[in-house]
């Protein structure tokens, strides 16, 4: 087995629990991989400032894996080593579509993400500091997103539909689903936007060949990160496809299932 330099973790349904929260275990197996000098990098779906405030728990100062690959950053503080927005026009059709059947969309341009509103009850304008209210998803397209996601089944079937039919070569739109197989939430990232690329491009900006970078992941849009990486580890309450192409698969993500793989594949190792 070779030594493990870097690990990249998802963050929902794999580092967190299902109440959205840091288990003790796995924060301090993540401390004590970090004191052996090894790489810890979120690789998330999530936008950097959700990602950056998970670092900062885990003090950990290491690149950061940020909108599923679409923004890649040294550190928590940067540079951005990478950014990739999707079309300004394939985002205002997306948009178009979602108004005119009444679905609401997430979308993040900058640091800013877009909210489309509820109903006609729910307030207009800024509602934390990274979030903001609108009242269609159009008024959101002043620039090229860098992600946009879609919550309601009918909203994910019909787009996810159009980005193929119509955007195949300019975006990908990735399903998440839970742990019994319901879909979840929709994803539309650009076409580059995936973590495998995000983690090859840490990897070889850090000097670390794929053999010793070890990946744990739960979801579809995690494949491409344990692809690529020379030790994968799927979660007890991943997919089934995700678990069949994994080196191991843990506990699940209620019990500690990542401090297991760091202990199984690092800890362990280091103590011989």
């Amino acid at each position: 087995m070779p030594k493990i330099e870097l690990v990249a973790i998802d963050l929902d349904g794999t580092l967190l629990t299902s109440d959205k929260e840091l288990s003790p275990k796995n924060i301090a197996a993540i401390k004590t991989c970090s004191e052996l000098g090894v790489r810890i990098v979120i690789a998330s779906a999530r936008n950097p400032d959700v990602v950056r405030d998970f670092s900062e728990k885990l003090g950990v100062q290491n690149p950061m894996i940020c909108s599923n690959g679409a923004q890649v950053w040294a550190s928590p503080t940067g540079p951005v080593w990478a950014y990739y927005p999707l079309s300004q026009e394939v985002a205002l059709t997306i948009a178009q579509v979602a108004d005119e059947n009444g679905w609401l969309l997430s979308t993040t341009i900058g640091d800013m993400t877009y909210w489309r509103q509820l109903d006609d009850n729910q307030a207009l304008g800024l509602y934390q500091e990274n979030i903001t209210i609108l009242k269609t998803n159009v008024e959101a397209i002043t620039d090229a997103p860098i992600r946009m996601f879609a919550f309601q089944p009918t909203a994910i079937n019909a787009l996810y539909e159009l980005c193929q039919a119509q955007f195949a070569d300019e975006c990908e739109a990735y399903i998440f689903y839970k742990a019994d197989g319901q879909i979840q939430s929709m994803g539309i990232v650009a076409k580059q936007a995936t973590k495998g690329a995000a983690l090859a491009l840490v990897s070889e900006r850090l000097g670390i060949r794929p053999q010793n970078v070890m990946a744990i992941g739960d979801n579809l849009n995690d494949l491409s990160m344990l692809e690529f990486a020379g030790v994968s580890v799927a979660m007890g309450n991943g997919l089934a496809d995700v678990k069949a192409m994994a080196t191991a698969v843990a506990p699940d993500n209620n019990n500690n299932g990542v401090a297991w793989a760091l202990e199984q594949f690092i800890i362990k190792a280091n103590s011989r």
